[in-house]
């Protein structure tokens, strides 16, 4: 889409927007364990009371971390909430989202990107779900004992033991997440589960076809189908329109355009997989897991939204793209909403 810019009463419209909407954002960074730095004399915490989002799903372990791991991740974020109780508080139900909104606290959602934590010992996801767990990815990438990664060459299907996984995570209330997960495994188990799916944070193939982590028309439309919901992320190798560019706001945009032209505004939602704290290092040393471009903290993310402070832009973006204030409020939150309350209950 073309250079986005605002007349003076669209800027107001999307700061009214933005500012009175419940904002859930899919997968976003952590709290803590690190925590990311001050900018401009503000803590990361302030930053986020700032920014309108009121609720996030944070990831509390990935890939193959096990299960004490995924503990020890519990355990700061208790102590995070014990000491900010009037500032930060646990997601258990959706009613918990509402009540976010309205004490106008940060909502922390635990999730995991990966199942390896709990492998064949099943008994684990009970521990886990009254601990808090609320979404859960099957896979992460790579094959597991689930599912297959969406970077499996071999595009394999649900396991014996991931068959089982959906199906008692659809038992206990914890929403099956499938970003990071093969093609063949999400069809699979969003026709087996008898809940909606999510993307939590996945963009279009047919926008940013580069990388394996995006989503085929046949994926977006079959999770549609069945209610449920994708987090379209502001990752720059999910958004990108040409490898080593930096991508913008419009190129963001450009997800939500196709994907409501696609399934409709019902289906969709923010994921922005936005992490304050990677550093040089680790972008050096993992972007070629996903192309052959070494990008770095300022290139990684989207120019426009790569900080907490710019969660404003995405609201923007869709006032400009001629959205109606009741579907902006649906994807900036209400669609999360929606599925989650159906999955958690109240």
């Amino acid at each position: 889409m073309n250079k986005i810019t605002l007349t003076k009463a669209q800027e107001e419209r999307a700061q009214e927007l933005h500012y009175s909407s419940l904002i859930i954002d899919g997968l976003c960074g952590n709290m803590t364990n690190p925590e990311p730095p001050e900018r401009d004399g503000k803590t990361y915490l302030q930053r986020l009371e700032e920014s309108g989002v009121r609720a996030m799903n944070i990831t509390m372990t990935a890939a193959n971390d096990s299960f004490e791991a995924t503990l020890k991740t519990f355990f700061a974020y208790f102590n995070l909430f014990d000491y900010f109780p009037g500032r930060v508080m646990q997601v258990r139900t959706a009613a918990d989202l509402e009540r976010c909104h309205k004490e106008k606290k940060i909502g922390v959602i635990f999730g995991c990107q990966g199942s390896e934590m709990v492998g064949k010992e099943f008994y684990r996801w009970t521990i886990l779900r009254n601990l808090g767990l609320r979404i859960c990815q099957i896979a992460y990438n790579e094959p597991c004992t689930l599912a297959s990664g969406c970077m499996d060459p071999k595009n394999g299907g649900l396991t014996f033991y991931g068959i089982q996984a959906v199906k008692e995570m659809n038992r206990l209330g914890i929403v099956v997440d499938l970003s990071h997960v093969g093609e063949r495994s999400s069809l699979e188990a969003i026709e087996l589960s008898t809940k909606p799916c999510i993307f939590s944070h996945s963009n279009a193939k047919a926008v940013t076809p580069t990388t394996s982590r995006n989503l085929t028309d046949e994926m977006i439309k079959a999770v549609a189908a069945k209610g449920g919901v994708v987090g379209l992320s502001s990752h720059a190798f999910l958004c990108h329109h040409e490898l080593g560019v930096q991508p913008t706001l419009e190129d963001y945009m450009d997800h939500f355009e196709y994907m409501a032209k696609l399934v409709g505004t019902d289906h969709i939602g923010i994921g922005t997989d936005m992490f304050e704290y990677y550093t040089k290092f680790y972008w050096e040393t993992h972007t070629k897991l996903f192309y052959d471009s070494p990008w770095f903290f300022e290139t990684v993310f989207n120019r426009d939204l790569k900080r907490v402070d710019q969660y404003i832009n995405v609201t923007r973006g869709l006032v400009a793209l001629g959205f109606s204030d009741e579907d902006i409020r649906k994807m900036l939150g209400q669609n999360f909403l929606r599925v989650f309350r159906e999955v958690w209950g109240e």
